[in-house]
């Protein structure tokens, strides 16, 4: 008999450490997943706010403005939920919900002509990694069916060819740079390859109008300067010739 309790005891005993152990591990592993869960949403806010800080830099509508306004506001009422008592996250949720009534009331969309070049390569990989950044938001929220179709066919196209002005803007520094260079081979590839480009764009705006044109203006100054260096190299060959012939009928010395 004693025995009998000594085993149930311990079969007990086994049984409410065994239970105790899967306690513990489920309890770590809903703190793992909160933890995860608040580390991701974090993470989808960060890099809307990154977005947001070089709007200055691009010319973005209203639309792609309080879309990424939601995002963040989203990814906090996500924290909230996952984390209730995660510090200051209350306030935070107060503060993007102002940010968006803010623009909401004073924010006026650029136009398209108010787009600024870059005024270097840091610049300007800046404004193409922040372009980037963008469309990819913009294809999450229109997967999630938080912006309709036409709206995000609009907004994507307005994305694709600011990354199409930010590309020619450079190319054409570089194409300068070449020339200045007197590298002409390299000035006319880059030139070549803008007007190829710019032709296939149905939809060009004024500036990409414009970027055009300086781009043909560019191929002729080209010319012009390669006929230039042509007449000159072709008058250096002459002066030498000339200089040879001087030397070789000039009148001897006499020791």
């Amino acid at each position: 008999m004693i025995l009998t309790l000594v085993l149930l005891s311990i079969g007990a005993l086994l049984f409410l450490v065994i239970a105790y152990n899967v306690m513990q591990q489920y309890k770590q592993k809903v703190a793992s997943d909160r933890r995860a869960t608040v580390a991701r949403y974090k993470a989808i806010a960060d890099e809307a706010e990154a977005v947001l800080l070089n709007v200055n830099l691009l010319p973005f509508s209203k639309s792609l403005v309080l879309i990424l306004q939601h995002r963040i506001l989203d990814a906090y009422r996500a924290i909230a939920q996952a984390s209730p008592g995660h510090v200051q996250i209350k306030q935070r949720i107060q503060d993007a919900q102002a940010q968006i009534a803010s623009v909401q009331e004073n924010y006026r969309s650029p136009d398209d002509g108010s787009f600024r070049p870059p005024e270097s390569d840091r610049q300007a990989i800046q404004m193409l990694q922040t372009i980037k950044k963008m469309r990819a938001v913009l294809r999450v929220e229109h997967n999630k069916g938080k912006i309709d179709p036409q709206g995000f066919a609009h907004e994507d196209r307005r994305l694709e060819l600011m990354l199409l002005k930010v590309n020619i803007a450079n190319l054409l520094q570089r194409a300068r740079e070449a020339m200045n260079s007197k590298q002409f081979g390299s000035c006319r590839q880059l030139l070549a390859k803008g007007l190829a480009v710019l032709g296939n764009v149905s939809d060009k705006d004024a500036y990409l109008i414009a970027r055009e044109e300086d781009l043909r203006q560019g191929l002729a100054e080209l010319d012009h300067r390669l006929q230039s260096e042509s007449q000159k190299e072709l008058q250096n060959i002459k002066d030498k010739e000339a200089d040879e012939l001087d030397m070789l009928f000039q009148p001897k010395k006499k020791w």
